[in-house]
């Protein structure tokens, strides 16, 4: 049984054709990989591929090694995309999508359950070609729910080598959506939390 899908609109996004699921995390502080942790019945990487699946022409995944995913058969992915051998940053493991893909793509974290699929659509729908788009929550970007086009790769190695993610952010072209207020019908709370402890999974709470 899949996770409820509230998108009426069931036809695939126009702007943006590709879309990369960021399923490589180790999960050290949940026990495990958070892609195969579950989340109101379903594994998280089930619930995403659920979302993601009809919205775009090609859904891929972007894992560590293809092996992991040998625990999820029936799940059908366009693409497999391994990080390279020596990455060791989500700085890295973006670049390598983005010159894999070689289109305007959007990459999504495994472990953003609240996030839906009118929300990617949303997002998507505001893409124009040389710019990317980001949503701005909780007071900062959130680059794990973004469409990266190609010419971000132009500003990912900066001569001061400030590699982290968010400077990546600052220098390449995006366009900003706000969240709630570019997003009809939006609920206070965020959607572009990570789970990031056992406690962020109901029913995972520490026992006192």
């Amino acid at each position: 049984m899949n996770p409820p899908f509230e998108d009426e609109n069931h036809n695939p996004i126009q702007e943006v054709s590709d879309c990369v699921v960021l399923a490589g995390g180790a999960g050290r502080r949940m026990g495990g990989p958070k892609a195969f942790l579950e989340y109101e019945g379903h594994l998280l990487i089930e619930r995403i591929h659920s979302k993601v699946s009809p919205l775009f022409d090609r859904a891929c995944v972007s894992v560590k090694t293809s092996s992991a995913l040998d625990q999820i058969p029936h799940l059908k992915w366009h693409a497999v995309i391994e990080d390279p051998p020596e990455c060791s940053s989500l700085h890295e493991a973006l670049g390598n999508i983005i010159e894999t893909v070689q289109a305007p793509v959007f990459i999504v974290a495994v472990d953003l359950p609240e996030l839906t699929a009118s929300m990617i659509r949303k997002i998507c729908s505001a893409y124009t070609p040389g710019t990317s788009v980001i949503v701005e929550a909780d007071d900062r970007p959130q680059p794990l729910a973004a469409v990266w086009d190609t010419t971000a790769l132009d500003f990912s190695s900066p001569q001061d080598r400030d590699l982290a993610l968010l400077a990546w952010v600052r220098r390449a072209p995006f366009q900003t959506l706000i969240w709630p207020q570019d997003f009809p019908g939006a609920v206070e709370s965020s959607p572009f939390r990570n789970l990031n402890e056992p406690g962020d999974i109901p029913g995972k709470g520490i026992d006192l």
